[in-house]
């Protein structure tokens, strides 16, 4: 059999609360082995070794731990006797993690061709672990198959396995606060086959970073007050605007941004609010800010907060984030 380390973190499949009760719930609050025990089909798909990374809420995430997290990844997949990851993780910030796993595994090794192709699969759950039908079982359940089943093909994509699907960590977005079919690939732009070829253009090195730097979404929505913009980039290091349709906002809010850029000499990434669609360099309706293609708000800040640690340059930003959508090139 495979042998597989899940990395727990937290989360709601972690979660406990009153016996029974789908609310109410403290995340993070049983401890990973716990969880395992209580899954004894586990132990005829593969040899489980669990580790606690650590126990939290996934809204309480850091860039601290993210990397710290991708470096215990990097160092379990130079182990002969690991075959593959899986984690467990809060569903609020999941994508978001998942993405950051995705532009950072293989970048912070010597070299990418050192490391055997490991696959990492996240996985959480809707309820908690106290819930009269909690869903985490299930989904780690699946979530084990899936990574084996991945190993035996050496593919080391990372991917979230929820509700019965395995989804890109590229493409993956949390569609629903509720359902326990709560996530989604909302892209449909280009084949599997091209996906992969994408992915495989940008990883970052992370090896000496212990943070990243701040990156702010700013949400617009009609009459919204454009001081928050230049207050954000009296704060950050680089903006994100969640702009409305295909990346629109007031003149007021245009003429902020055109500030940030000129005055603050920061990096305003142009995504949308909406699920769908892309925004193109063509679309901008403020020079010299950047198109965030078809990555939404949540995910373009952790892709600009990583570009940041390389550079400051908006056309080589601007460059980091063509290779990295989802769209095919």
């Amino acid at each position: 059999m495979k042998n597989i380390v899940i990395l727990a973190t937290g989360g709601t499949i972690a979660g406990a609360g009153e016996q029974g009760k789908d609310i109410g719930y403290k995340s993070g609050s049983i401890k990973a082995q716990a969880l395992i025990d209580a899954i004894p089909e586990l132990k005829n798909v593969a040899n489980i070794c669990v580790e606690q990374f650590c126990n939290i809420n996934s809204d309480d995430v850091t860039s601290e731990i993210w990397i710290a997290l991708a470096k215990r990844i990097q160092e379990l997949s130079q182990r002969e006797d690991v075959d593959g990851i899986v984690i467990m993780h809060g569903t609020d910030t999941m994508e978001e993690t998942a993405f950051f796993l995705s532009l950072t595994l293989g970048g912070s090794a010597p070299s990418a061709a050192e490391i055997a192709a490991k696959p990492v699969i996240m996985t959480g759950s809707m309820r908690p672990a106290t819930a009269a039908e909690p869903d985490g079982p299930a989904n780690l359940l699946f979530a084990v198959k899936s990574v084996v089943e991945m190993s035996a093909k050496n593919d080391a994509t990372v991917y979230v396995a929820f509700a019965g699907k395995l989804m890109d960590a590229r493409l993956v977005q949390k569609i629903h606060a509720n359902d326990l079919d709560a996530f989604a690939e909302l892209s449909s732009r280009t084949s599997f086959r091209d996906r992969h070829l994408v992915n495989a253009k940008k990883s970052f090195n992370i090896l000496n970073l212990r943070e990243l730097p701040r990156v702010t979404v700013l949400y617009f929505n009609a009459d919204a007050d454009a001081e928050f913009v230049r207050f954000a980039a009296e704060r950050s290091a680089g903006l994100i605007i969640a702009g409305a349709g295909a990346g629109e906002f007031s003149r007021a809010w245009a003429d902020a941004i055109t500030d940030a850029v000129a005055e603050k000499k920061i990096p305003v990434v142009i995504s949308t609010r909406i699920n769908r669609g892309s925004i193109v360099p063509e679309q901008l309706l403020v020079p010299e800010t950047i198109a965030a293609y078809d990555l939404p708000p949540a995910k373009a800040a952790v892709l600009l907060r990583l570009a940041l640690t390389v550079t400051n340059n908006l056309a080589e930003i601007q460059e980091m984030f063509e290779s990295s959508c989802t769209l095919s090139s």
